[in-house]
């Protein structure tokens, strides 16, 4: 598959498709990377990947792939040494566990446990290969077109959502079945219709059809991101998710994007769609990644505004590619899952606040300013106005007890998670 190993004596270039493997799946015409001689500072030899991507390295870019393909090497003989099994070559993902179906959480390789029972998130149950990783492409695989790519998905939302109406999205794939169902009936309860689901893997997708859940099958879509930088099958779920939302903006659709685990308490929908008509884009705080705005923004709590005419939502449009582009170039895609909210927050953070000051993750009005002023001023456009939603209203972090009288969505990480509301089924 393309999920190629770097240590492996290819010497020709091979064409593969593969539909049913994961590492290839639904791309007609996938090219293996042509593997090179190089050799480290200490002359020993190694395989160099060559792609279109490597072939663009200076000398100095392929010392220091050379060095850490030969320190992973090095790292493969210890563990031997050691009497340990070899890691495995890439993050698996499955539906199936033996012979029945996974358990919620069950189909994903798991992190090793501390002694306090919490993930090693910054250690990886599989290789990281430099080499590999850095020679994918590091650019969206395809483009947000509501007409091509994203034909099926716009077509659902035009029925649910007719007349360009206000679209709630979120993506899911078999492990958050559970968490999806919740989310779909929690914005039912609410009376939201235009809410649904952009299934990562058919079996998914069935399974909401059969509950009467709308849904579309992004199985393919997802797939594509094989090509990229990307490792980790979450990594691709939460970026394919905004390139789906671009898709229903381009359409002319409002569109909030939420995590399945958000979870929808008190009709909030019409404070949005409210919103002064100035604001382009509405997102909820965060506390990381920090940047000089004084807080990050949550990339699975995003409003973006596309009933407002096709030279504003290019603005929008151009804020999402930007933070897609700029997430597959963070330096931390090796130890994290949210590649999506450091390109987000990195782009945000280049807001110029309308009053002075700067903001933080717990203030309590919704902050507006204008995204990269200077640029705007330059081209003598319009600048994208983006607004901070209120911490008490839309809490990321903090002690339940305490936010719930205010909250109107329930979307905490990391806290007491005391008293979490689940719909009724």
């Amino acid at each position: 598959a393309d999920r190629l190993d770097a240590g492996a004596n290819w010497r020709v270039l091979a064409k593969i498709s593969d539909q049913n493997s994961r590492a290839a799946a639904m791309t007609s015409s996938v090219f293996l990377p042509l593997l090179a001689a190089g050799r480290t500072a200490q002359n020993t030899p190694v395989a160099r990947m060559i792609t279109a991507e490597s072939e663009t390295w200076s000398p100095a870019k392929w010392r220091e792939i050379d060095r850490a393909t030969r320190a992973e090497e090095e790292a493969r003989q210890a563990r031997a040494r050691r009497g340990l099994p070899p890691l495995p070559m890439t993050p698996t993902h499955t539906v199936r566990c033996g012979s029945r179906d996974c358990r919620p959480g069950e189909g994903n390789l798991k992190h090793a446990m501390d002694k306090h029972g919490k993930f090693k998130q910054w250690e990886q149950p599989y290789e990281h290969r430099e080499g590999f990783v850095q020679s994918r492409l590091r650019s969206p695989p395809h483009r947000p077109r509501p007409n091509v790519e994203y034909a099926g998905l716009v077509a659902l939302a035009a029925r649910l959502a007719p007349r360009g109406g206000p679209v709630l999205l979120a993506a899911a794939d078999w492990d958050y079945r559970e968490l999806a169902l919740n989310w779909y009936l929690h914005a039912r309860r609410l009376g939201y219709r235009g809410a649904l689901v952009l299934s990562m893997e058919r079996a998914l997708h069935e399974l909401l059809l059969r509950r009467g859940v709308p849904s579309f099958d992004g199985g393919a879509l997802l797939a594509a991101w094989n090509r990229t930088c990307l490792q980790r099958h979450i990594q691709a779920v939460r970026m394919e998710r905004h390139l789906a939302a671009a898709a229903l903006v381009e359409a002319g659709h409002d569109v909030l994007l939420t995590d399945a685990t958000a979870v929808f308490l008190k009709d909030f929908l019409p404070r949005l769609v409210g919103a002064p008509a100035e604001l382009d884009v509405l997102l909820q705080r965060d506390d990381w990644p920090r940047t000089g705005l004084g807080t990050a923004v949550n990339a699975g709590f995003v409003f973006l505004r596309g009933s407002a005419g096709a030279g504003r939502s290019q603005l929008v449009l151009r804020l999402v590619d930007d933070a897609v582009r700029r997430g597959l170039i963070e330096f931390y895609l090796r130890w994290n899952n949210i590649p999506d909210q450091y390109g987000y927050s990195h782009e945000i953070a280049h807001t110029a606040l309308d009053v002075g000051g700067g903001t933080s993750e717990l203030a309590n009005e919704t902050t507006v300013g204008s995204l990269r002023p200077k640029r705007c001023a330059e081209g003598r456009g319009r600048c994208l106005r983006v607004g901070l939603l209120p911490h008490a209203e839309f809490p990321r972090h903090g002690d339940w007890r305490a936010l719930a009288p205010t909250a109107l969505v329930y979307h905490l990480t990391n806290n007491n998670a005391d008293g979490c509301p689940l719909a009724r089924r």
